[in-house]
């Protein structure tokens, strides 16, 4: 009885200290993009055949443009870290289709006076897919 009540004990902290890990630090921040008119004049954009995605330096938000109806969605992927990486730690996610500008807002994220990375993806899915039709990496500083 009392090896039972201890295998029964330790099974479930065990299962607690699971669900109380701390998420993978390659995992990304997630937002759905909403549905807007485009970024303003002036926001510094990366372009690439598939995807165009901007930042709007007042306000923090990243705009995206998916530029195919190749059934896959945009992605504006951005991080702290410098150069072109493939991970990011933030993602704004369009599936609003082929023609439709969205954005999320990172305004609580981004400090003031930052510096960010960011560029477009194309995903099926969850996953990001290497397929050229990106932009490349573009750096701007918040305000």
């Amino acid at each position: 009885m009392y090896r039972r009540i201890a295998t029964m004990t330790g099974a479930v902290v065990a299962g607690l200290a699971l669900i109380a890990a701390p998420a993978s630090a390659t995992e990304s921040v997630k937002q759905t993009a909403k549905k807007g008119s485009g970024p303003p004049s002036g926001s510094q954009c990366s372009v690439g055949k598939g995807v165009t995605v901007c930042f709007q330096k007042h306000g923090d938000k990243i705009w995206v443009l998916d530029k195919q109806a190749d059934g896959h969605h945009a992605v504006g992927g951005w991080g702290f870290a410098s150069g072109g990486s493939d991970v990011w730690d933030y993602e704004c996610h369009d599936y609003a289709g082929k023609g439709v500008w969205t954005y999320c807002s990172w305004a609580d994220t981004i400090p003031e006076s930052s510096t960010i990375t960011f560029r477009g993806m194309e995903f099926e899915g969850d996953t990001p897919l290497f397929n050229g039709d990106a932009g490349s990496p573009l750096s701007s500083k918040a305000s």
